[in-house]
């Protein structure tokens, strides 16, 4: 290999040698009308361009991929070759006989002949690979989808000989004005819209994609869900091709991959200030609730690369906090990682956690989050989700931490279920707390929807009712929920905390609402799931319609309509508060009520539970 490569630059150096001889007898014959063949002119040409060449490394580029980066370079080094030619000439004869425009001429055919050899061998080695593609059998037709930038460097990538693609057409994201146009010989054929249209005449044409690839990044939900459907209606495949900064780096058979779940979200990441989360989290003990959970669990992942002085994570569940530690690896036995089995309701063992171990940061994610769950055990879903989460704020008051994060959901908006309502009744306390609280420590609450994947959200169960051969089952042909992405949501957490807490300009007792797009419908979120297997919804597998569980709404919200959102500057987050005055709520009381609540014998929980805020309650619940 070594020696071969020493070959190529032995060639390459006679190429440039012979280069360089020729544009100085061409500077001299278009000047004088003569050649300079055996003047030492031509000898000093010949000397100087490989060498000016070799120290500025223009043999490390690569001919087959020379760009217009490459090309500029060159030309720059010409400049230079040309000056040390001239200067070399001065010195021995003064440039006697040899008239100024030479030097300007000689520096012209230099550049074109030594830029001009390389696109002429790029070009060759292009076509020669692209003819052999062309015939090349068994090649995966593909549309692409997306912009023609992105377009451009997946075709680069499908000339490669080993590629196992062969674009045949182009759909533009954007409005084209030019139907006509060629990108490197493959047509644009129309816009996003026209997905079926264009499919169609190419089949009147003999032309029969096999595959939809999705070139961009900013495709949106609805429009990846049309994608999905034109592609089932017409017997192809959905993939995505990776980052356009990768495609060309990328192995053949990694030039498309299948389109996931999160995809079909159509979704932007956010880009966050990170120096603000590491603010937060470094050099910091962090204590996080229920961290066995997914929530949790992504939470400990990521807080832990964060550099925190210790971080202790905690849940009552001693297989979750075991698979936990299991996946911390040999990081768990570092003294800085702390993995703790006990109830956030046992008041005597949170107090000796927080004596010992002095947590400046709480991420509250400990809590009962199952509707059906919390409908048939309420007074377990009031100790755990309102008493215990109150206990632990004035805990976090008492030992000056400097926040204490609750971790909330969109069912706390107008409650229908106990969950709902239980979360509702624990964002009332720590709002409370907020702004009422004597010390420094700031109690923030960060509400958000569904997150893909998670144990308790509907992805999982599809699933599973997907690997036993169906049915889907789906409660109302129109429920939507709202989603995102794990690492989105526990990104987002983090972020809007330390948000809270540097940006004086955030006022206290706010709600920190993720912002979550747009709502997805439950049946389209099953039916994708079963196209995503490479099956057809309705014919492969069923969808069978159950109807709503109890405490379930068909449709969910981010804020209600007794809460105003605020006109804040935040990224991937809002802010939004009440517009009643929370303060008339005393929540010693409320807590006190809840408790006697619990351990009363009454038959009625259900009521007496919604009834639980009097007046404070109108607004705040759903008409059921």
């Amino acid at each position: 290999m070594i020696h071969l490569i020493k070959i190529r630059f032995l060639i390459v150096l006679l190429i440039d040698f012979f280069i360089s001889i020729i544009s100085i007898n061409l500077a001299g014959f278009l000047r004088l009308g003569e050649f300079f063949i055996n003047s030492y002119e031509v000898v000093i040409a010949a000397i100087v361009v490989p060498i000016t060449f070799y120290f500025f490394k223009i043999y490390k580029t690569s001919w087959r991929y020379f760009s217009l980066l490459d090309m500029w370079a060159l030309i720059r080094v010409c400049i230079i070759a040309n000056i040390f030619i001239f200067i070399s000439i001065f010195i021995l004869n003064r440039l006697e006989m040899i008239p100024r425009l030479v030097i300007l001429l000689n520096f012209f055919s230099l550049s074109v002949l030594a830029c001009g050899a390389r696109i002429v061998y790029r070009s060759m080695f292009e076509k020669l690979n692209l003819d052999i593609n062309n015939r090349k059998e068994g090649s995966i037709p593909v549309l692409l989808v997306g912009s023609e930038e992105n377009a451009d460097d997946f075709i680069r990538g499908t000339e490669r000989k080993n590629s196992s693609y062969k674009a045949i057409g182009i759909i533009s994201e954007g409005k084209i004005n030019n139907k006509e146009y060629l990108i490197r010989g493959v047509p644009v054929l129309g816009m996003l819209e026209e997905t079926n249209q264009i499919i169609s005449r190419l089949h009147k044409k003999n032309q029969f994609p096999q595959r939809l690839v999705i070139v961009s990044s900013s495709i949106k939900s609805k429009e990846m869900s049309a994608l999905m459907k034109a592609s089932d209606k017409n017997g192809m495949k959905l993939g995505r091709a990776p980052a356009p900064s990768e495609v060309l780096d990328s192995n053949a058979s990694s030039l498309v991959r299948e389109v996931s779940l999160e995809d079909l979200l159509g979704r932007r990441q956010n880009r966050l200030n990170t120096n603000q989360i590491s603010k937060l989290i470094s050099n910091k003990v962090v204590l996080i609730t229920g961290s066995g959970g997914s929530i949790g669990s992504k939470l400990a992942k990521k807080i832990s690369k964060l550099e925190p002085k210790k971080l202790i994570m905690l849940d009552l569940s001693e297989n979750a906090i075991y698979n936990l530690k299991i996946a911390f690896g040999e990081k768990s036995k570092n003294e800085k990682y702390t993995f703790l089995c006990s109830n956030i309701r046992n008041k005597t063992e949170m107090e000796k956690l927080f004596s010992n171990f002095r947590p400046d940061v709480i991420f509250h994610a400990g809590a009962l989050k199952h509707v059906t769950i919390c409908e048939e055990n309420i007074s377990e879903a009031i100790r755990t989700n309102v008493i215990a989460t109150a206990m632990l704020a004035n805990l976090a008051e008492k030992y000056g931490c400097s926040c204490f994060v609750q971790i909330s959901t969109d069912k706390a908006v107008e409650p229908t279920s106990v969950m709902g309502f239980t979360k509702k009744l624990a964002e009332i306390v720590i709002q409370s707390k907020d702004k009422l609280s004597k010390n420094n420590t700031r109690f923030i609450t960060v509400r958000f929807g569904n997150v893909l994947g998670s144990t308790g959200s509907v992805v999982p169960l599809f699933r599973r009712q997907l690997a036993d051969g169906g049915p889907l089952t789906v409660t109302d042909k129109n429920a939507t929920r709202f989603f995102m992405t794990i690492g989105e949501a526990v990104d987002l957490v983090i972020y809007s905390s330390a948000e809270n807490i540097f940006n004086k300009g955030i006022p206290k007792g706010c709600i920190n609402v993720l912002n979550m797009g747009a709502s997805v419908k439950i049946d389209d979120l099953a039916k994708q799931i079963i196209r995503l297997s490479g099956l057809v919804p309705g014919k492969d597998v069923k969808i069978k319609y159950i109807g709503l569980n109890k405490g379930e709404k068909l449709y969910e919200k981010l804020y209600g309509d007794y809460e105003e959102k605020l006109a804040q500057d935040t990224e991937g987050y809002f802010l939004v508060k009440s517009k009643k005055n929370q303060e008339d709520i005393k929540v010693d009381n409320l807590l006190i009520k809840l408790e006697n609540l619990c351990n009363s014998e009454q038959d009625d929980l259900y009521n007496q539970l919604f009834k639980i805020l009097g007046k404070n309650s109108e607004g705040h619940i759903k008409n059921k």
